[in-house]
């Protein structure tokens, strides 16, 4: 494992300490991570797992669609609903109104399939603790 492995299970540990020289190590050790494929130490801070994945779902997708959800479902059912809205304002009623409805439906679709992306990667993580 590299060390960039290894730190993604340090920063949602229970054991993890902050130095300014050094970085995130270990509270245990007062060293950088050196286990190979699983840390007999690792607790799992519950709290900072759960606002790392906040933090992911929150970053993902364009810009246009910040102010979405953190569930995926909705941010796709949503974006799914202006798409639509988008292409039937653009060919029956205004062409710009029709355009920016098109363009923020699928943003909204961006969001929530990259919502989703994480989510599932997060859910193997999970396994991958859960075996370990």
């Amino acid at each position: 494992m590299t060390l960039d492995e290894r730190l993604v299970f340090c920063k949602i540990c229970a054991n993890r300490k902050i130095e300014f020289e050094t970085g995130l190590v270990c509270s245990l050790t007062n060293q950088k991570p050196e286990f190979e494929d699983e840390c007999e130490d690792f607790i799992i801070d519950e709290k900072e797992a759960e606002r790392k994945l906040n933090l992911k779902l929150d970053a993902a997708g364009p810009s246009r669609s910040q102010k979405g959800s953190l569930e995926p479902a909705k941010n796709i059912n949503y974006g799914a609903f202006l798409t639509i809205a988008g292409i039937f304002v653009l060919l029956f009623l205004s062409l710009l109104f029709g355009a920016m409805i098109l363009i923020t439906g699928i943003s909204f679709l961006i969001r929530g399939y990259s919502q989703k992306k994480t989510l599932a990667e997060n859910k193997s993580f999970k396994e991958k603790l859960k075996k370990n």
